[in-house]
């Protein structure tokens, strides 16, 4: 009975100092007469544009639309020009600097509003969900005030549901939304006045990192920004993976090493804590029957409600998938192991034709 209860004990605290509670979106009030400049980095999104632009095109909030076209092979550019947005070809990349960083930095330097909102292609914004994000930078009562939500992750396919331990360490080491971190920033989206953005360097101040976001979040802090975090449930969703199992095993790898790293030893070590209580109390049930069967499974369903309880404010999980958490977590330590064997290598992963 000893070690159920010692699971109870570090595996539940430790889950809840990640994340503790997600906060939405608040309801748009009174519109602003800010301008805002939206700022699209994309390589390849031909088949995601379409949903974020009519998502933008049928909001309120009259804004600015900058598609960065980052060298495509496909008809990105095509597709943003029918719809209405302005597209900028990419000039080549210079040596140092990621695509995205690069994209977005030349967007911002093209734009003219006088707020800046960056967007991955893969995101669309819900009926009303712009004004919502906007509404809050505006009433936020600091025009040093940085807005990013992490968009709720809309699934289409079963392999998708594997992405539930990734899901939830990125927005612990990001949201601010447990007990053992500042709000630090999402790489999803990004809302900011124009003036700040250029004061703090912008993306050339980041220009070498995969997770900018985690590394910027330092940056703006310096220059007296406040982050704002939000969930983006009924605001902002995403389909991140849409394209297989191997597009998003290839996506958790490339940069999920740094991100670890970067996220802070708080909650670095609360995230292992977490992790081994998981691992553990599944491998007990499996294979011990000296603790008690019983006990060791009633500390699995709490283990697996408390996942639950997480998962539903991040996107579609099934409640079958977080009561299986073995599944998707045995895919978290295959996918993260092996990028940190990577990493140690010295190898690097390849995102749609690069080296990151």
């Amino acid at each position: 009975m000893i070690l159920p209860a010692l699971l109870c004990a570090v595996g539940l605290p430790a889950g809840f100092l990640l994340v503790r509670r997600i906060p939405d979106c608040p309801v748009a009030k009174a519109s602003s007469e800010t301008t805002v400049s939206i700022i699209i980095p994309a390589r390849n999104e031909a088949q995601n544009l379409p949903h974020l632009l009519k998502s933008i095109a049928s909001a309120d909030n009259h804004v600015e639309v900058l598609v960065v076209d980052d060298d495509s092979t496909d008809d990105t550019a095509a597709v943003a020009m029918d719809l209405g947005a302005k597209v900028l070809r990419s000039a080549p990349k210079p040596s140092g600097w990621t695509g995205k960083c690069w994209a977005c930095f030349q967007g911002a330097q093209c734009a003219t509003g006088e707020l800046l909102l960056f967007l991955d292609a893969d995101t669309s914004f819900q009926p009303g969900g712009l004004d919502r994000v906007i509404s809050t930078w505006t009433h936020a009562g600091n025009t040093d005030a940085v807005v990013s939500v992490l968009p709720y992750h809309a699934m289409k396919a079963p392999y998708e549901q594997l992405a539930l331990i990734f899901n939830i360490l990125m927005a612990a080491g990001a949201g601010g939304f447990g007990a053992v971190a500042a709000p630090r920033l999402f790489g999803q989206s990004l809302l900011l006045s124009r003036a700040l953005y250029f004061r703090a360097g912008g993306h050339a101040a980041v220009a070498d990192v995969v997770l900018e976001n985690l590394r910027w979040a330092g940056l703006v802090r310096q220059f007296g920004a406040k982050i704002i975090c939000l969930g983006g449930q009924g605001a902002l969703h995403m389909r991140m993976f849409p394209d297989g199992l191997g597009q998003m095993s290839r996506s958790w790898a490339k940069a999920f090493v740094q991100g670890a790293s970067d996220s802070g030893i708080a909650v670095l070590v609360v995230s292992i804590v977490w992790i081994s209580s998981l691992c553990t109390a599944t491998l007990l049930l499996l294979l011990h029957h000296d603790y008690g069967r019983l006990s060791l499974a009633i500390v699995y369903l709490l283990l697996g409600l408390q996942t639950t309880w997480i998962a539903r404010r991040l996107g579609s999980y099934r409640a079958l998938t977080t009561l299986l958490f073995p599944i998707p977590l045995a895919y978290y330590c295959i996918v993260f192991g092996g990028a940190a064997v990577r990493a140690a290598l010295g190898r690097k992963t390849v995102w749609k034709g690069r080296e990151v």
